[in-house]
């Protein structure tokens, strides 16, 4: 099981992307900017996870499940609960 200690403070994510792993479940947090219904930019957090065993860029996207977040501390937790969330429907699968 995850907990938030164990993924990165905010600023780490201004410029880089944290990946992981949980038994059969890879997983990737990362920001991104998205463009509003009223033409602003909106700097979020963005979780994907998908079946290993291959990394992130060499699985096919139809394969990843992506859900974003709030770019601020409660979108990291929120993050951490999706991935146990995630993490026991995949690796229910595998036993």
């Amino acid at each position: 099981m995850l907990e938030r200690m164990q993924l990165f403070p905010l600023n780490f994510y201004k410029k880089a992307k944290f990946n992981g792993s949980m038994g059969a479940m890879n997983f990737r947090l990362g920001k991104e900017e998205k463009e509003t219904e009223d033409g602003e930019k909106e700097t979020i957090l963005v979780g994907t996870v998908w079946e290993g065993p291959y990394n992130y860029d060499n699985t096919p996207q139809e394969q990843k499940e992506t859900k974003e977040f709030a770019y601020a501390e409660e979108g990291i937790c929120e993050a951490v609960e999706w991935f146990n969330q995630k993490g026991k429907e995949y690796n229910a699968k595998i036993r």
